[in-house]
């Protein structure tokens, strides 16, 4: 059972070891409840999460009124927001005014600079994570460990970011058309000679993908008859990230993307020969109507899937629906990623956090601390992962009745509804295999450059030969970042 609130000496004492100097000077009021913040305080949540999400969010605001009645959260999202390079921009504007939020969603580049000397601006959280009152404590074995960790990968020692929307990516195929295909006819090892079933599909090789089941596919699909009505013109394979499909292929393979050296400082490890020859097969692939990426194809790839113009496609697990057209729906199979020949299945770890930024008031931070807290119990953090898609980040939200119901669909419900179950599932399956990539001064750069580098590769005006000379010029480009 919680205990009663700290008495205000106390709580000030406490909290002088978070290294915050001024505590608010507030009223107090409530100061016989059950509550850890006892004088009015209000904290800026700035984040993405708007339209359904942003109702979810709103109703986990208002039960953590009943938790701490002092504290008002004000949930804030910048005109146009539409990706967190705004909300960074946001911040970092925000400091130079003195104007920025106590809590605010984030990509780990983004909290690399939010820690910089120069702002100086993210708190470590360790203090709060480990307090005997209002910590953690035996909760702290329920969140999955790769979330956790990932905020303690920064040059500083400490804790400077917090797990909420995190995802990863999945394979994501059109059922309709390929469980059953038998391709016996073109490549009898392909499953054995047998139709093709979720097993096959959900346990593939990048070797298995692009050597034998789209050579298959193609032929099939122009010798017996179209797949779709204007055939496979398109790709069969689509990645909607360029960035992390060659962060995932250099993971997968063991070829070097990036790394920290001992003193905490980046080092650009992409410009190498395996993983300039692991791109040239892509390209390969590319050239054969088997491929096609965000970049290459100049948008959103879902608009391939969904239009019947591909068979497969990787994607946030947090974006299923963009995979999905109700005005012509589709029967959506889950998958793994496919994995290197002889190599282990991993996906990568992305999705949002949360950083709290030091204003020098012990209640704003404590304040944002709890908040964080109560929107990942164990059952918002269940809630959250059942209605917006996103990953639990406790693994009791896995256990959930309400995350178990959502895992057996009705016989009636409809196509969409069958896809995010089977969805939620494959989550659960996969959420202990996630891997993160190293945290540095210009790591976002090098996530970037190495994005250009992959759609520059693929672009039909590229000649294969010239790829050396790109892999060569973006890594430069990305080292020129180290420093800065």
């Amino acid at each position: 059972m919680r205990r009663k609130c700290l008495s205000l000496a106390i709580l000030t004492f406490l909290l002088a070891s978070c290294n915050n100097a001024n505590s608010s000077n507030n009223n107090n009021n409530n100061n016989n409840i059950d509550c850890f913040i006892k004088n009015k305080t209000t904290i800026q949540f700035l984040c993405l999460t708007d339209g359904n999400f942003k109702a979810e969010l709103e109703r986990m605001i208002n039960d953590f009124k009943s938790v701490e009645p002092n504290v008002t959260v004000n949930l804030t999202n910048p005109a146009a927001a539409g990706n967190y390079g705004v909300l960074e921009k946001t911040v970092i504007s925000g400091f130079y005014k003195d104007d920025y939020p106590d809590i605010v969603q984030c990509y780990p580049d983004n909290v690399v600079k939010y820690i910089d000397d120069k702002w100086d601006k993210a708190i470590n959280l360790d203090p709060y994570l480990n307090n005997e009152q209002y910590g953690l404590k035996e909760e702290k074995n329920d969140y999955l460990k790769a979330f956790l960790n990932e905020g303690r990968k920064y040059s500083k020692e400490g804790t400077y970011s917090l797990p909420f929307c995190k995802s990863t990516e999945l394979l994501y195929y059109n059922a309709d058309v390929l469980l059953n295909l038998n391709l016996s006819t073109f490549d009898s090892s392909i499953n054995n000679g047998q139709p093709l079933d979720e097993d096959y599909l959900n346990n593939l090789t990048w070797e298995e993908l692009f050597n034998k089941l789209c050579p298959a596919i193609k032929e099939y699909d122009a010798t017996v008859e179209d797949i779709y009505d204007n055939g496979l013109n398109s790709g069969i394979f689509t990645y909607d990230s360029d960035e992390n499909f060659f962060i995932t292929l250099a993971k997968h393979y063991g070829y070097g993307y990036t790394s920290t050296k001992e003193d905490g400082t980046g080092s650009i490890d992409f410009n190498n020969a395996q993983m300039i020859n692991k791109i040239k097969e892509m390209r390969s692939a590319k050239d054969n109507g088997y491929l096609q990426t965000r970049g290459s194809y100049g948008n959103y790839v879902s608009d391939l899937f969904i239009s019947k113009k591909a068979l497969f496609t990787v994607s946030s697990t947090a974006g299923l629906s963009y995979n999905y057209d109700a005005s012509h729906p589709i029967g959506i199979g889950v998958a793994k990623l496919p994995k290197a020949e002889g190599g282990n299945y991993s996906a990568i770890n992305q999705g949002g956090s949360v950083c709290i930024l030091d204003h020098k008031d012990n209640d704003r931070a404590l304040a944002s601390f709890l908040f964080w807290k109560h929107i990942t119990n164990e059952k918002n953090s269940s809630s959250w992962a059942v209605k917006t898609g996103y990953m639990g980040i406790r693994n009791s939200s896995y256990q959930s009745d309400e995350y178990q119901a959502a895992l057996s669909p009705s016989d009636s419900s409809n196509l969409y509804a069958k896809a995010v179950s089977s969805n939620l599932k494959m989550i659960s399956q996969v959420r202990d295999q996630t891997f993160d990539t190293a945290l540095f001064r210009g790591s976002g750069n090098a996530r970037t450059n190495v994005g250009k580098l992959l759609t520059d590769s693929l672009d039909e005006e590229t000649d294969i030969s010239d790829i050396d000379d790109l892999f060569a010029s973006y890594a430069a480009d990305a080292e020129s970042y180290l420093g800065d």
